[in-house]
């Protein structure tokens, strides 16, 4: 049995579920190089603009209910720009599934698994993936139901338990040490992985009433903004900048240091396994995308054939030698920061949203 359908409430927590985990393990770390001890006001600004682009993807798709990018984009721009362009949000959509395929993977490697080969790690996860993805997306949001609260009690529990450890001190003075461009500059790796809410603009179409659609969608992003902007803080409290900006992950450490009277401790496990589950949804929703939206693209019917080799792609792609490095740093800042950012997060909703707009004006005049 196949779901397609999406209840409203269920948009908040896709958002929260697929956008907390990654953006706090990729993102802390490198805003705190960037901006020091000011690197929670980066998250911060990140966070608002965030808002905008889930505004704005949201108002557009509902101006086209029961469409996808694919269908309305040619509606916009005429059927072969349309076409142009949905296909490059595939590639996109393609490229974004397969390089946090090779990041979780190395992360595993690290934390848990560092005796496993890496392409057994993505075997299983794509496995695991295309489970739910071929259920249909109801079935992936009813997992992020029950997902999302357990990843933010997984980010709330260390950063409450390392309270008696942090020190106001560590974040003084402010606008001290970094200037105002500097702290624009560290909100771009958060805003980077919050603007992938830019997927709004193909899930909107499987949502069955839409009078809170904008409400829903706007608030997950703003949740997911406020934990990473949590999470920056506490571990600026808790170690410091310069000890924060050199760990790849600074939550891991905060988890490390969480120790109930000497008899809980070491509760990395608990805290990778929390991180699985909403890598998991991430991915799921990724592959669905990928999968559904290439079927409407090239007219197939069965759009689960389609998903199984967008499965098979991205898993071929994953061989390529990229060590994490390239994947969690070069890439985020080469590609992601360079192209995808202001063409596909930013400039392409603009525009959509935009040219909606006016055609809806136009048409309205019309009558």
């Amino acid at each position: 049995m196949t779901d397609m359908n999406i209840a409203e409430r269920q948009l908040f927590w896709i958002m929260t579920s697929t956008q907390i985990t990654m953006t706090l393990l990729l993102t802390t770390a490198p805003t705190i190089q960037i901006a020091s001890q000011d690197a929670w006001i980066s998250a911060l600004i990140a966070t608002g603009a965030g808002l905008l682009i889930a505004l704005v993807c949201a108002k557009t798709a509902l101006r086209f209910p029961g469409m996808t990018v694919i269908h309305y984009g040619d509606i916009l721009f005429g059927r072969w720009i349309g076409r142009a362009i949905g296909f490059l949000y595939m590639i996109f959509w393609l490229v974004l599934l397969t390089v946090i395929l090779k990041q979780f993977a190395f992360f595993l490697s690290e934390t848990i698994l560092p005796e496993t080969p890496m392409p057994v790690i993505i075997l299983m996860m794509m496995a695991v993936i295309l489970y739910p993805t071929l259920h249909g997306v109801g079935v992936i949001a009813r997992c992020c139901e029950v997902i999302g609260p357990i990843v933010m009690a997984g980010v709330i529990f260390p950063v409450v338990m390392s309270v008696n450890n942090m020190e106001l001190q560590s974040i003084r003075p402010f606008f001290g040490d970094v200037s105002v461009f500097g702290i624009l500059k560290g909100s771009i790796p958060t805003l980077t992985f919050l603007g992938d809410c830019v997927l709004l603009v193909m899930i909107i179409a499987f949502v069955k009433s839409k009078g809170k659609t904008v409400k829903y969608a706007v608030s997950g992003v703003l949740v997911s903004g406020l934990f990473t902007m949590l999470s920056i803080f506490a571990s600026l409290l808790t170690f410091g900048p310069m000890v924060s900006q050199s760990n790849n992950y600074p939550l891991m450490m905060l988890v490390r240091a969480v120790s109930l009277g000497g008899i809980i401790e070491n509760l990395d496990a608990i805290a990778v396994t929390i991180w699985i589950m909403s890598v998991f949804t991430k991915l799921a929703l990724y592959l669905f995308i990928s999968g559904h939206g290439s079927a409407q693209l090239f007219g197939v019917r069965n759009w689960k054939r389609m998903t199984w080799i967008i499965a098979c792609i991205a898993y071929g792609i994953t061989f390529f030698p990229l060590n994490v490095v390239e994947t969690s740093i070069v890439f985020p800042q080469k590609i992601a920061v360079r192209f995808m950012l202001p063409i596909f997060m930013i400039g392409l909703p603009l525009l959509m949203w935009g040219l909606a707009a006016f055609r809806q004006r136009t048409q309205e005049r019309q009558f």
